[in-house]
């Protein structure tokens, strides 16, 4: 489907897109990060993220994501 066509369905997936971003946001520190950005932020892989957002006690702090290792 192309979007130019029409421009309302464009704007309906990228309504889809976010709410299915905020289904896999984290809260850190009071504020919503997706996996991708707290990766981006930390300087690790996406997966090495994800693992420490699971297994870190919450709520979450960048200080406690920042350290290497089981909390």
């Amino acid at each position: 489907m192309d979007v130019t066509i029409y421009p309302s369905h464009a704007k309906c997936l990228r309504r889809a897109g976010l709410a299915r971003a905020q289904l896999y946001a984290h809260v850190i520190e009071g504020k919503r990060y997706t996996t991708a950005q707290v990766a981006e932020i930390l300087g690790i892989s996406n997966d090495a993220a994800y693992e420490r957002i699971k297994r870190r006690a919450h709520p979450l702090t960048w200080a406690s994501l920042m350290k290497v290792g089981r909390p």
